[in-house]
């Protein structure tokens, strides 16, 4: 007994130690300071969107895997796909932990292949569309900005879009401070079913990281009223294939919405008032400085947001007022406007910003590169660390 003991400590300590190498051998990264957006050109993504062609979708939610392990409650692949066509989702996806679920394919005619990665312990996750292949390597420990954008760089190479997920989830995951020079991705989960991430999403445009949003339930439990139909993607695409649901999504032709919870409601009543209620944007287009907003229902209030999460202007109205149209002028210090509207149920929906280039061909900045002579000069120091505690070890051993 004791021999088998100790064996599996020595296997325990093998993992352990496994997990802390993975964690400790990542190139170290240095980054070139970011370029705020700037220039005469203006660029809204939604200028020539036709108001008819609107894809209701979900990217981020889970079924039950693993034997139930994973936290999908009760997510059979048929209830889930079941309860989000109920809802009258042109776009049901999948995304379990560190696996493609291909329940859709066949059943969704815009089937995306996707994964939520990550089971590290401060939940730096990400959410992956088009995969090719699943990462199944992960810094299990605390993360870097290193070690984070050597995962994005990684995934960005597997995968067609790779999202930063729900970001403020846990306090360690992605701070906001990372977002000043994180860069190679596209797509942040500004919206989440657990938690909104505004703050990330305006420090990396006030630092000129053309990102755009996604808005996903993160369902864990479709039974349950307060973890279906909360955060909502609406694509701007003729069809449901996927190349257009991609290329609508990295375009920016998204809206994200962030529906009322009646936590007492009845599923029924829900799915009733969904398909009532739910806000559509009729068109945002910009006549030279001046951008125009109009959506179906009236707005209670009007959001115009710039540089630093500044509000740019605010505008509030009463329900017999019946606005529908808003807009902004955008000032020559305006580097980014994006614009939330909150309406009289306390609904919102969140558009992608209009921001500023130097012309229309607008060219992502990237600022990481890898530090060749600091990553040897570390892997050297952690290298003779380990030498230096396995030295110990064999020495206690002997004694």
């Amino acid at each position: 007994m004791k021999k088998i003991l100790k064996y599996l400590l020595y296997l325990i300590i093998a993992f352990v130690g496994f997990l802390v190498a993975m964690n400790l051998f990542v190139p170290v990264y240095i980054y070139d300071e970011p370029v705020p957006f700037h220039g005469d050109y203006l660029h809204n993504p939604y200028q020539d969107i036709d108001s008819t062609y609107w894809k209701c979708c979900n990217f981020h939610g889970h079924t039950r895997q693993y034997g139930g392990v994973t936290n999908g409650r009760n997510n059979g692949n048929a209830v889930y796909d079941s309860m989000y066509r109920l809802f009258g989702y042109d776009h049901v996806g999948i995304s379990d932990y560190n696996k493609v679920n291909p329940y859709e394919n066949g059943k969704d005619p815009g089937y995306i292949p996707g994964y939520e990665h990550g089971y590290n312990v401060w939940k730096t996750h990400q959410v992956c569309l088009g995969t090719k292949k699943v990462r199944r390597i992960d810094y299990f420990f605390y993360q870097t900005l290193s070690h984070k954008q050597h995962m994005l760089n990684k995934l960005g190479e597997q995968n067609k879009v790779v999202a930063v997920a729900h970001p403020s989830f846990v306090d360690g995951s992605y701070n906001v401070r990372d977002m000043k020079y994180l860069s190679n991705y596209k797509i942040l989960e500004v919206l989440n079913g657990f938690v909104n991430s505004p703050e990330h999403w305006d420090m990396a445009l006030s630092n000129g990281h053309l990102v755009y949003l996604i808005a996903d339930d993160d369902t864990h439990d479709v039974l349950k009223v307060n973890d279906i139909a909360l955060r909502i993607t609406y694509l701007n695409a003729e069809n449901n294939a996927a190349d257009e649901l991609y290329d609508a999504l990295l375009a920016g032709k998204a809206v994200g919405i962030d529906f009322d919870l009646d936590r007492q409601e009845a599923m029924d009543h829900k799915v009733e008032r969904f398909k009532r209620d739910i806000p559509y944007l009729y068109s945002a287009r910009l006549d030279s400085v001046d951008f125009y907003v109009s959506v179906s229902k009236p707005i209670r209030k009007a959001d115009f947001i710039g540089q630093g999460g500044t509000i740019l202007k605010e505008e509030e109205y009463k329900k017999e007022d019946t606005v529908t149209n808003v807009f902004y002028s955008i000032q020559p210090s305006d580097q980014y406007v994006r614009t939330v509207l909150t309406f009289f149920d306390g609904t919102t929906m969140w558009l992608n910003p209009v921001t500023r280039h130097d012309s229309e061909v607008i060219v992502k900045q990237r600022l990481d590169h890898i530090s060749y002579l600091w990553t040897s000069a570390l892997w050297m120091i952690y290298i003779g660390i380990i030498l230096l505690i396995i030295k110990l070890f064999v020495s206690i051993r002997k004694h």
